[in-house]
């Protein structure tokens, strides 16, 4: 019986999208392409070159010169000697600072910081230095993707060409200087030391770069988030004096959500504990001071009287922040200590009066924005405040840093469309004057990668040095190395979700997409039958190619999951009422078998459980989930 029902409506959904076609109501999208490239005047690296450093190097310069021997190694079966400047060669590969600087090539060294990047042909050699800290590094890794076609997709797959001769345009004169003194995201990846500088991540949250060799990197002492929950000032703190405990705005009494900032001896201990922090962390240049992330704030008179005349809580928090930031700079006057804080939920609007001192970092965050219109998207109801807020701690803030959020924290394996604002929203944050950006994302990847994490972390890097990048390059590049040949239908695919995301619905009304959503919110996508069997095609087509590795074939099942979770969600195609129980038996199988033990964010609550109740969505297949009543029903 549901056999028959199910081939009855594969068959009418068929023939409806045939029809449209033939009537022209539906058009296939366009698989993008990379343009061609103009014909430049090459030059050839041949084994008579040698690399040049200088004998006083920097770790980081010195790692910089035998990566760049090992990977022109890999590539053409040469080692290129590394020599000491006191030499003179006829053709060299000159990097990092030496004495050729000067004579073989002049360059405003103090304008590149500790990251730009300087890349100069000069007769038949090559400078490729950069600034004090990495940047001599990150010059090394753009040279071998740039101009010889390296890449770094993920920790476990790169793209080192192997050919007959190392050749690369004649006049290069390449300089850049990243906008962002901090970035930070978080997936699978970017917990790889190589992947992280090859796409030039430098905090130190995620990423293992606390380390000479790699120029060190942005890190914080202690915790980087909601530090004063159970950090700076603890529960046994709170015991000791009473005095330190909010007057919670939700509880109506005294509480240890949240201290009360203007106690004296809350600013004591704290201050105590960010010195202790800051003393066992010698290296590190940030000390956060964050709100706890609850909002049962403190309102007793003498916090609401600061309320009021700011005009936000933020004036508390800033005042509080700053006491503390001058504390620190007169403690540390030669380690450059920033203290951050938050400017979230309750603290977000900006204060009308203080203004954060010049070594206190402000960090904007957009958790109540829609993610799948831009920021400045002036239809977009839920991003107008945010944009107002934005531009308000840009005028007083000169280390404003962005704390944005790239995927959805209950379905962690749904689809997440938020492919058309990555740019533009990082452009916003460069208008903004932002300079640190931490672009969260699953950081429980490892157990539940079931969507485009891999990819979607890779342009996340891309953007997050370099606003203006290529994102359509980038993303053909990645699938064709990803997905290989069936890349061509997981770009379709891609273009038609990202089209049909954040439309308005039947009544006119724009459809939004949060980071907690239903999967099946419109906001998400809005399908039509067409729409729905094409996609179907698409990825079964892509399953079909015959040439896949089998890494690639994993790739193209595991994205796919995405697809099909979202379909449970909708009830439609395999998931119809009818026959739901036993595809999703199927996809929790599949799940299971690619490695997605994980369905939303948090412990281990979040897991995938054993026997899930399968007639619910599988947003609901977690350890914690209860069974919905009446069954199937949808939160």
């Amino acid at each position: 019986m549901s056999s028959g029902i199910n081939a009855f409506l594969s068959g009418f959904f068929s023939l409806m999208f045939i029809f449209s076609s033939w009537l022209g109501l539906w058009k296939e999208p366009a698989t993008p392409t990379l343009q061609p490239q103009e014909a430049v005047e090459m030059m050839e690296i041949t084994s008579d070159y040698v690399i040049v450093t200088s004998p006083e190097a920097t770790q980081a310069e010195q790692n910089a010169a035998e990566t760049l021997q090992g990977y022109l190694r890999q590539m053409s079966g040469v080692t290129l000697p590394i020599v000491f400047d006191s030499e003179n060669h006829e053709k060299e590969l000159v990097v990092g600072v030496t004495s050729r600087e000067g004579s073989l090539y002049t360059l405003d060294r103090a304008s590149l910081g500790n990251e730009g990047v300087f890349i100069k042909t000069a007769g038949d050699s090559v400078v490729i230095t950069g600034g004090a800290l990495r940047g001599t590094l990150y010059a090394v890794y753009t040279f071998l993707e740039d101009y010889l076609g390296c890449r770094w997709f993920t920790k476990d797959l790169q793209v080192i060409p192997e050919v007959a001769a190392l050749e690369i345009p004649a006049a290069i004169d390449y300089t850049h200087v990243p906008v962002l003194e901090y970035r930070e995201t978080d997936w699978v990846s970017p917990r790889d030391r190589e992947w992280s500088v090859a796409n030039k991540l430098n905090g130190l949250v995620y990423s293992p770069l606390d380390d000479a060799s790699v120029g060190g990197g942005m890190g914080y002492a202690g915790s980087f988030a909601h530090t004063l929950q159970g950090g700076l000032i603890t529960n046994a703190d709170y015991d000791a004096f009473p005095e330190t405990q909010a007057l919670g705005i939700k509880s109506g009494a005294r509480t240890k959500d949240h201290p009360c900032l203007s106690s004296e001896k809350t600013y004591e201990i704290v201050l105590n504990n960010v010195f202790a922090w800051l003393d066992r962390n010698p290296t590190r240049q940030i000390i956060s001071v964050t709100q706890p992330d609850n909002q049962n704030y403190c309102v007793c008179n003498a916090c609401r009287a600061v309320y009021d005349a700011e005009g936000s809580p933020a004036g508390l928090m800033l005042r509080f922040v700053n006491r503390i930031a001058d504390a620190v700079a007169e403690r540390y006057p030669e380690r450059d200590i920033a203290v951050d804080t938050f400017a979230y939920q309750y603290t977000r609007k900006a204060p009308g009066i203080t203004v954060p001192r010049d070594n206190v970092i402000v960090r904007l965050c957009s958790i109540e924005c829609c993610f799948v219109h831009a920021l400045n998207d002036t239809r977009c109801s839920e991003n107008i405040s945010f944009m107002q807020d934005l531009g308000e701690w840009s005028e007083i803030s000169n280390r404003l840093y962005i704390w944005d959020y790239t995927t959805n924290y209950g379905n962690f394996n749904g689809p997440f469309n938020n492919w058309a604002v990555m740019q533009p929203n990082m452009k916003i944050f460069v208008e903004n004057n932002v300079v640190g950006i931490y672009e969260e994302g699953n950081y429980q990847a490892a157990e539940s990668n079931g969507e485009f994490g891999d990819l979607r972390s890779y342009i996340l890097a891309k953007l997050l040095w370099d606003a203006d990048t290529d994102v359509n390059k980038h993303m053909i590049e990645f699938c064709n190395a990803y997905y290989g040949d069936a890349a061509e239908y997981v770009l379709r695919y891609l273009t038609l979700v990202t089209e049909k995301a954040g439309n308005k619905n039947l009544w006119g009304q724009l459809q939004h997409m949060g980071i907690f959503d239903n999967v099946g919110n419109d906001g998400v996508m809005k399908l039509n039958v067409n729409d729905i069997t094409y996609i179907d095609s698409l990825w079964a087509d892509a399953k079909a190619v015959g040439t896949l590795s089998e890494e690639q074939l994993f790739h193209v099942r595991r994205s796919e999951i995405s697809w099909r979770y979202w379909k449970a969600y909708k009830k439609t195609r395999e998931f119809n009422i009818v026959q739901y129980y036993s595809s999703a038996q199927e996809l929790y199988a599949d799940m299971k078998e690619l490695g997605i033990s994980r369905i939303r964010e948090g412990d281990a609550k979040g897991l995938l459980a054993e026997k899930p109740y399968f007639l619910d969505p599988p947003g609901r297949w977690n350890v914690g989930g209860v069974p919905s009543f009446p069954p199937g029903m949808y939160y």
